[in-house]
């Protein structure tokens, strides 16, 4: 890690952290395929992101993984308006989450 970091600086590559606001726009995008023609303005994004804003005044959520808080954001929007479609992907994404921290330890 640090050689990697020593390459990063020699050419000028800037790292940035990913935030919970690009979680949540790939997770809607990836929701969004599954959902029927009728139903794709029921999920509305402006609203998951005012969530996601209303989380951030809270100081518990500040310390929160950002990949958890936006699909933990969507799951319960997905709850709350009954998406039983959708459901199905909400735990996909959780498993592939998980699979993914596991991996990494």
């Amino acid at each position: 890690m640090r050689m990697e970091k020593i390459v990063l600086e020699k050419v000028c590559w800037k790292v940035k952290a990913t935030t919970a606001f690009q979680f949540l726009q790939l997770y809607y995008s990836l929701l969004q395929e599954n959902v029927p023609h009728e139903r794709k303005s029921s999920l509305n994004f402006e609203r998951l992101e005012a969530q996601l804003k209303a989380c951030y005044c809270r100081i518990i959520f500040s310390k929160a993984k950002p990949s958890v808080l936006a699909l933990s954001i969507i799951a319960l929007e997905i709850q709350a308006q009954k998406y039983i479609e959708l459901t199905e992907g909400v735990e996909r994404l959780q498993k592939h989450s998980k699979d993914d921290y596991s991996n990494k330890k």
